[in-house]
């Protein structure tokens, strides 16, 4: 039997195509925090916008440990990415109104928005801003654990003239 190690492979001269086709299939934190550290064209890969078509902050086990402003600070790199092209966004606690207007103003084909216990997003300043930025190809808005008036969510069903599914899970209306 031959005891000879295998030869080692290069990842990092894999085809930039390819290994954004990779990085699609792994989390935006993922990418951020990892793949995107690896190399220099692991990083130039990353930049693609097809990778951050979808951008879940919600449901990563490192959320828990970062803070509120550097999980902020993550999404607006994943949004800057995306170059326009964010279709999905799912976020938590630390989403504010200015990340929403930010992440509103920069990606005009959201078609999936989910808010987890996001306290005081939908005050009078985004409704404002929903106006100024109607989500016009937003299919899909989920909120769970949110507290909102019937004005607030009214003015955001009346700037998504596509939606089809709203769902609102444990908010205080």
């Amino acid at each position: 039997m031959d005891d000879a190690a295998p030869p080692a492979r290069d990842w990092s001269s894999l085809p930039l195509d390819a290994l954004s086709s990779i990085f699609v299939r792994l989390s935006a934190v993922d990418v951020l925090m990892g793949a995107s550290l690896v190399c220099r064209s692991w990083l130039e890969a990353a930049n693609f916008p097809d990778v951050w078509r979808p951008v879940d902050m919600d449901k990563h086990e490192s959320m828990f440990l970062k803070g509120d402003a550097i999980l902020r600070e993550m999404t607006k790199v994943a949004v800057n990415r995306s170059d326009g092209q964010l279709k999905v966004f799912a976020g938590g606690m630390f989403v504010t109104d200015e990340l929403i207007k930010y992440i509103m103003e920069r990606s005009p084909s959201l078609t999936t928005l989910r808010l987890v216990s996001c306290f005081g997003v939908f005050r009078k300043q985004l409704a404002s801003v929903i106006k100024e930025s109607p989500l016009l190809e937003l299919r899909s808005l989920e909120l769970e654990n949110i507290d909102l008036t019937m004005r607030e969510l009214t003015t955001v069903l009346e700037s998504c003239p596509i939606l089809e599914v709203l769902g609102l899970h444990y908010c205080f209306l």
